[in-house]
């Protein structure tokens, strides 16, 4: 990526960076293929330098990565500060950018690991319960993981 121009927005921890890919739920995922974007939001848990989510084997999503497994991936939380006057108002917000390769995980072990970490994110307690036996109800399922590869973050000034 390149470099930030406004350096007093750039978050340079490492650590703060991955704890708000943590604490999201939802982010955006941006394949293209052919010169075309496509973005999409998708819940996913991030873990160990990757970002892990499920998704239906057929579809514009996996059809793009199988093409072209380079994608982008963004989080961001905020909210809107108001003012008296339209130009006091400003947003408040921390964001990750990604870049990563994605891939199928294909081994049943490795795809039951990776499903419960997102079952444990979205469902706490309950990773444990997912079991092999859940995999046939699940025939079309796809677990991509994202080895990131860049990872940016910005914030709104400490001022704001």
């Amino acid at each position: 990526m390149s470099s930030m121009r406004r350096k007093d927005k750039e978050i340079k921890e490492r650590v703060v960076m991955e704890e708000i890919l943590r604490e999201q739920d939802v982010g955006r995922l941006a394949t293209a293929v052919d010169g075309v974007p496509y973005i999409v939001p998708i819940n996913y848990v991030y873990k160990e330098g990757k970002i892990i989510f499920h998704s239906h084997k057929e579809g514009k999503k996996m059809m793009n990565i199988r093409r072209n497994p380079l994608v982008c991936f963004e989080v961001d939380t905020g909210e809107i500060k108001t003012g008296e006057k339209p130009c006091d108002y400003s947003w408040k917000y921390m964001s990750v950018i990604v870049l990563g390769e994605a891939k199928e995980i294909r081994g049943f072990d490795e795809k039951l690991a990776a499903l419960r970490f997102i079952v444990e994110k979205h469902a706490p307690g309950k990773g444990k319960m997912l079991s092999g036996e859940d995999f046939a109800k699940f025939e079309k399922l796809v677990v991509v993981e994202i080895l990131v590869t860049e990872m940016t973050g910005k914030r709104s000034p400490v001022s704001s």
